[in-house]
């Protein structure tokens, strides 16, 4: 059977990019026009945004011109970017910690964070998303639950962004022990 063809040369190294070359001076009719088509295709919040046009300019003002206009007719806004990404998120059993830090590490600001966070993530589901995580893990460990069984669970519960004394709480209920070294 002959190879595959590819459908780009192999030969082509990474200097051949687009995105190695310097940022030209695009007008700001055009960081807008690419602006609005990176958000055609899915939510930003304003900082990739901000990253994103200076990889096509390094005009600062013509960047926040940009970033204004977005925000001024709503097609850019941070608040609206959290509640999506934690609608999207809903399913994932994850903490507020966890949650915390993706939304910080994408440059939104902490305190929007924890405002946003303590409106649509209140403690009672966090304690149900913990709850749902300890069940879909605890499938996985076969029994009897030993010490590091439950180690590895609380590690675990512990990497989802679950706060530690939640999990202890949890633990407790469900084993009536819980892990010295935890």
């Amino acid at each position: 059977m002959p190879p595959k063809r590819r459908w780009k040369n192999p030969s082509t190294s990474s200097k051949d990019c687009i995105s190695d070359f310097p940022p030209s001076q695009d007008s700001e009719e055009d960081l807008y026009f690419f602006a609005l088509k990176l958000l055609a295709r899915r939510p930003f919040s304003v900082h990739e945004i901000r990253t994103r046009l200076s990889e096509r300019s390094s005009s600062p003002s013509t960047i926040s011109a940009v970033i204004e206009k977005l925000e001024s007719k709503a097609y850019l806004n941070d608040r609206q970017y959290i509640e999506l990404f934690l609608r999207s998120r809903e399913r994932k059993a994850e903490g507020y910690s966890r949650l915390t830090r993706e939304l910080r590490l994408r440059g939104l600001q902490t305190d929007l964070i924890r405002e946003v966070l303590k409106d649509l993530y209140p403690v009672e589901q966090e304690r149900r998303a913990l709850t749902q995580a300890f069940e879909k893990k605890a499938r996985t460990i076969l029994p009897p639950m030993d010490e590091k069984k439950i180690s590895r669970l609380y590690n675990h519960l512990l990497r989802k962004g679950f706060r530690d004394e939640e999990i202890r709480r949890e633990i407790r209920a469900r084993f009536g022990r819980l892990n010295n070294s935890s």
